[in-house]
């Protein structure tokens, strides 16, 4: 098949009713578009212009391909109106994973707003507390919570916020005991996160004074995610360790007691993870935009994130 530049250079010479117009028109040297057309013609054994010093006149088979080339000109100008809208106007499908506790409380305001503003914009949704693989997993965006330091390098690892974590419990759990030490966790039942691990433990850290203690555990209640062990909470099955802004209000209306309240159970940081920069869709860009900049926001309202 020839180069479609060919019928391109074709294309040009007709509409513009000959090879110097054509030349001025595009920037392409008379020269070339001659020559190109010369061997379009001596590839099919035809001749579609017929050209002299003083005379230019598009033979009965020129011009029915030039009618088809104008369609398929047509065809590529359409396509690259798409890339062009693209970069101009967010739109498109994008992938996200998220624990379905932070979209209750820190992203679905921030994406639905975001979805308001860009209608030509959709989601697929996956509310899981499991820490995807966004290759293999194909997701676009995962937002997560970690709480170690990121060791793969072929990914992008945006941090975000941080965000504090506290003990709680039910009232009718701890029926009006106090607990005024760490030592008196064990007392009671542990509710945590994860099913696969070989130890549990809380580690506590004082919110004025440079100290840290470590809590092992023997769970009564393990979920593999967060919404499970909010609701076990809740339910008076044990203490869990939970991000105080999911249960800040729990614990003002007295639905739950915070534990411990100089110490601080856990810090971890709100991340977005995606798959790369480069060649990075505009919608992506926007939305990853939008979701720093919201969350961010919110940290300098809520006693639950730390900046």
């Amino acid at each position: 098949m020839h180069s479609f530049d060919d019928y391109y250079y074709f294309y040009l010479v007709v509409k513009h009713g000959g090879f110097s117009a054509a030349s001025e028109a595009s920037n392409i040297t008379k020269s070339k578009l001659s020559r190109r057309i010369l061997d379009l013609e001596a590839q099919y054994n035809v001749t579609l212009i017929q050209r002299s010093t003083r005379h230019f006149k598009v033979t009965p088979l020129g011009q029915e391909l030039f009618e088809e080339c104008t369609k398929l000109i047509h065809q590529v100008e359409c396509a690259n109106n798409v890339l062009l809208k693209q970069k101009s106007e967010p739109q498109g499908l994008v992938k996200i994973s998220c624990p379905s506790v932070m979209m209750r409380y820190q992203i679905r305001s921030l994406l639905n707003s975001f979805l308001l503003q860009y209608p030509q914009v959709s989601v697929e949704m996956e509310l899981t507390s499991r820490r995807v693989d966004v290759l293999h997993d194909d997701i676009d965006l995962a937002i997560r919570t970690n709480f170690q330091a990121n060791e793969d390098s072929s990914i992008v690892v945006r941090d975000v916020i941080r965000t504090s974590h506290c003990l709680v419990a039910s009232p009718a759990l701890l029926q009006g005991r106090v607990i005024r030490y760490a030592t008196e966790l064990n007392d009671y039942p542990s509710i945590v996160l994860g099913t696969q691990k070989q130890n549990y433990q809380w580690t506590l850290h004082h919110t004025e004074l440079n100290e840290q203690i470590v809590v092992p555990l023997e769970p009564r209640v393990k979920s593999n995610d967060l919404a499970g062990v909010y609701y076990s909470v809740i339910d008076g099955l044990g203490i869990a360790d939970l991000p105080y802004l999911t249960v800040e209000k729990d614990i003002a209306e007295g639905r739950l007691v915070h534990i411990l309240p100089e110490w601080c159970s856990n810090v971890g940081t709100i991340q977005l993870v995606y798959a790369s920069r480069k060649g990075q869709r505009l919608v992506m860009e926007k939305l990853i935009d939008h979701l720093v900049e919201g969350l961010r926001s919110h940290a300098e309202t809520y006693k639950g994130y730390l900046v």
